[in-house]
């Protein structure tokens, strides 16, 4: 049974659960549906409460392995084999649809700029304008791949002052983030990361949303945060990413949510518990959150493409194909999972660390 296996590894499945309808959430903001986008409107929230969460649980994993000496290249190496091989599917799935355009001529790019982007894919590096399929995306092939980039860059930092990082410093790094995110916001500007435009604002949302995650979990030696019940957790992750803001004061809200209600909720919802099949459901969902997340976007070009050539993708709503690609999405994760995923991570994995597998997502995440 998935909840009993879930349950005597990871003491927060709540979180893993809400990571998980997160992970489905943005998929909204990439399938076209009016609806979908007017229910969600701060869809792209879910990115800062994974950098949060993210924080949380490396804290609770890492935290003490560093403290008593894993170096970084070992935490970093661990970091890329939990990421890489579900990253690279997707990079590889979009690639094949890019060489296919690109020799079709449907978009206005040329098949070295698809070699060019794939070089740089691979790397897991950003991609110079000029270099790029589209000059203003930093990553081209992945598009969600721009918080994998981030993730990576504070986990950087973050192992290497894993062995001396106290509550104090903890609150330094946070300290560092959140002025700059609202002096940035207070300034107009957009703090996105996805795009060259507003690419420095993904570093400041990962630096408070994943230093803020860490200094919740050390606070947890002195101070136990009430938990909340299950179905609040929940709701006020959805009830934040639902606020229907007017359009000038959206910035304002993003700010609030990112900087007073992802930290609380994590810390709270981190005591929540669960049993019977809505465990199995947070455990299931919360397995699949990272994969959907990577891969909705290269899927959904090649299911986009399947139902043109039926002449029925105009025709079908985006509230159904939002529907269609979360099962699309989950359905090949959870396939991935089994037969290349773990396959891969176990294969990588040093001999000492295979018998114990990582539960771990990115913020995402990634």
């Amino acid at each position: 049974m998935v909840s009993t296996d879930i349950a005597e590894r990871d003491r927060f499945v709540v979180l893993d659960g809400m990571r998980g309808l997160a992970a489905l959430a943005v998929i909204t903001d990439h399938v076209p549906s009016e609806f979908m986008r007017a229910l969600l409107p701060g869809r792209y929230l879910a990115v800062d409460f994974f950098f949060v969460l993210s924080g949380f649980v490396l804290a609770h994993v890492y935290g003490e392995r560093l403290r008593q000496g894993m170096g970084l290249l070992s935490f970093m190496r661990v970091r890329l084999i939990r990421l890489y091989p579900l990253y690279l599917a997707a990079v590889l799935i979009s690639f094949a649809m890019s060489v296919l355009v690109a020799v079709r001529g449907w978009e206005p790019y040329a098949l070295w700029q698809v070699f060019t982007s794939l070089a740089f894919a691979l790397l897991l590096m950003p991609c110079p304008p000029g270099l790029s399929l589209w000059p203003n995306a930093p990553f081209p092939l992945v598009g969600p791949s721009w918080s994998l980039f981030f993730e990576l860059v504070i986990n950087v930092a973050f192992a290497a002052v894993g062995r001396f990082l106290t509550s104090t410093l903890c609150l330094c790094f946070t300290g560092l983030g959140a002025p700059a995110l609202i002096v940035a916001t207070l300034s107009g500007m957009d703090i996105g990361g996805h795009a060259w435009s507003n690419f420095l604002g993904g570093l400041l949302r990962v630096t408070f949303g994943f230093f803020a995650g860490v200094w919740l979990y050390k606070l947890r030696d002195r101070w136990t945060a009430p938990a909340l019940p299950v179905w609040a957790a929940f709701g006020v992750l959805f009830a934040a990413m639902a606020m229907p803001a007017p359009h000038a004061l959206r910035p304002y809200w993003d700010l609030v949510a990112i900087l007073f209600i992802f930290p609380p909720l994590v810390a709270r919802s981190a005591n929540a518990r669960v049993r019977g099949r809505l465990l199995d459901f947070c455990a299931f969902v919360g397995l699949v959150s990272y994969g959907v997340y990577v891969l909705h976007v290269p899927l959904f070009a090649w299911v986009r493409l399947a139902l043109q050539r039926l002449d029925i993708y105009e025709q079908l709503p985006g509230v159904a194909m939002v529907g269609l690609m979360a099962i699309v999405a989950v359905s090949i994760t959870w396939v991935l999972h089994m037969v290349y995923d773990v396959p891969v991570r176990r294969l990588l994995s040093p001999r000492k660390q295979r018998k114990s597998r990582e539960t771990t997502g990115p913020a995402p995440a990634s």
